[in-house]
């Protein structure tokens, strides 16, 4: 089989991994550039789903380094693999961040929910100091109708597609069939 650009990118452990590590920090520095650059500043939600990304970063520079190796694509392929369910988990957490921006359902944790107001001045003061100045369910920029956790969901909902076949592929090109 003819290698070219396209079958590398799914046959070739040491491109999927590099793509793997490219989309994590390209979305992690998506997420940087909103906050630090735009002046968004993240909600706790937000800053849950970079996790996943930064997990898959480092399994797929583990997969990268083994490929490089060049004994069998196979370890590479289970770090891979290793990914997929590393985005689902992201992709999940963009569903559940976009559901509580749309008023779907409202958030368990704790520092995502609505302070109820104090009585008095004093509590209403240590209220205020204790309250965390994003709020999970507020829309903070959207594109096209879909907020910045949508396309978060998407994105990893995405790459959790690719790691799986990514990884199933290169590991049939490894047992040759």
């Amino acid at each position: 089989m003819p290698c070219t650009h396209l079958s590398k990118v799914f046959h070739d452990a040491r491109y999927v991994a590099g793509l793997i590590m490219l989309a994590s920090a390209g979305t992690l520095g998506g997420a940087f550039f909103f906050q630090y650059v735009m002046g968004l500043q993240p909600c706790v939600l937000c800053i849950y789903q970079r996790i996943p990304y930064a997990i898959t970063f480092v399994l797929g520079l583990i997969a990268l380094v083994l490929a490089l190796r060049g004994t069998s694509m196979k370890p590479s392929a289970f770090f891979i693999l290793l990914c997929a369910p590393i985005f689902l988990i992201g992709s999940a957490l963009g569903v559940y961040h976009t559901g509580v921006e749309q008023h779907w359902w409202v958030s368990v944790l704790e520092a995502c929910s609505s302070p109820t107001l104090a009585l008095n001045s004093g509590d209403l003061k240590a209220q205020l100091e204790s309250t965390m100045a994003v709020r999970c369910d507020a829309i903070a920029w959207q594109m096209f109708g879909i907020s910045m956790a949508g396309y978060n969901a998407l994105i990893s909902f995405g790459l959790t597609v690719y790691s799986a076949a990514a990884a199933l592929l290169i590991t049939r090109r490894a047992n040759e069939f």
